[in-house]
This record gives C-alpha cells, structure tokens and sequence, in this order.
C-alpha cells in the first residue's frame, strides 16, 4: 500500500503538531567523534540551530522543540 500523500492527511485549514525524524546516511556523523575519520563536527550544532530558526520564521513554522544528536535530529 503507498502512503497518503501530505494533502491528503493534514487540513489546510487546521493547525498540525507533528514530530520529524531524520537520521544521516551511510551511518554518518552529524555532530560528535566521527569514529572512521576520527575528527570533531560539534562546530555543527550552532549553525544547524541558527539555520533551523531561520527557515522556521521564513516558512512561518512555530518550532515548539528540538533535539540534534550525533546521527539524528528531531523536531516538534
């Protein structure tokens, strides 16, 4: 069975809560000790976060919560 798409599962005309979950490819790192090259990528996270706020107010998205881990994000 495919998935219903977006249209069809959220009203236009209502507020939606929803979670997103995504985690990096070919079991990479996002943030933390990559364990194969050995280097540090926390420098990430500030701009990750920044660019977050950023599209949230330019798509008029209301970021109630958000959590960047080294392999996955999630967002409220």
């Amino acid at each position: 069975m495919t998935r219903m798409a977006r249209a069809e599962v959220f009203a236009p005309d209502e507020v939606a809560v929803v979670h997103v979950m995504n985690r990096v490819v070919h079991r990479g790192y996002l943030l933390g000790n990559d364990p194969v090259s050995g280097k540090n990528d926390d420098h990430r996270k500030v701009m990750i976060e920044l660019q977050l706020q950023r599209l949230a107010g330019a798509f008029g998205i209301d970021l109630l919560g958000f959590a960047i881990m080294s392999n996955h994000f999630h967002w409220i």
